[in-house]
């Protein structure tokens, strides 16, 4: 059983969604204490899987026409799901043979892709159902915690709880996203409530001069 979409192309978003959703369960099991250092390895491997599923979310997004939600699902395929992979695996084998590195870069490239969540906040508002556009908010509001804890800036023991209560609460608001996507699409009603962006285009009333 198929749903298409006029261009014969289905809906990728939930998939990009529950891979994102994944992705931030793993860091909130990480920085709320719930898993060991010792499962840095098997956490590194998952986001590396993850990377696999949002690149081809985002070609797809884009091949659409969607410039925000492709452009965001392929850079944050490669950075926030295959970089942080393999650094974490990097990390964990670095600390059994003793190799010497500078971890807080990560923090610079965290603190880039802050930025560029930030500054790009207001396309969101329009192009991502409100669902979604939650996702993007609570993420903006913990990502310059796990900024500050890469660069040694912060209590760990204070502020990556705080970072990973953060984290957990937008993958629940990415998996019911990615449900409503699927659920309500497949029986073409709304099952669960899935509002539009809090941003909406004009009517031709509203382009009228005063």
């Amino acid at each position: 059983m198929s749903n298409q979409q006029e261009s014969g192309w289905a809906n990728p978003m939930p998939a990009g969604l529950i891979a994102l959703s994944i992705a931030v369960f793993i860091f909130y099991a990480m920085f709320t204490g719930k898993v060991s250092h010792e499962a840095l390895p098997i956490g590194g491997i998952w986001l590396i899987c993850g990377f696999f599923v949002q690149v081809l979310v985002g070609i797809i997004e884009l091949r659409e026409g969607s410039i925000a939600g492709g452009n965001t699902f392929t850079w944050f395929s490669a950075y926030f799901m295959l970089a942080t992979g393999v650094v974490w695996l990097f990390e964990y084998f670095a600390g059994i043979h003793g190799w010497k590195f500078d971890p807080t870069i990560a923090g610079w490239c965290w603190l880039a892709m802050t930025i560029v969540l930030w500054l790009q906040f207001p396309a969101f508002a329009k192009s991502m159902p409100l669902t979604v556009f939650i996702v993007i908010f609570i993420m903006n509001l913990a990502l310059p915690f796990i900024v500050g804890l890469n660069l040694g800036l912060l209590d760990a023991q204070i502020y990556a709880p705080l970072a990973g209560n953060m984290a957990g609460l937008a993958g629940l608001f990415a998996l019911y996203s990615a449900a409503a996507l699927v659920n309500n699409a497949i029986l073409g009603r709304e099952l669960l409530p899935f509002p539009g962006p809090i941003v909406k285009d004009k009517t031709p009333s509203q382009n009228l001069p005063a």
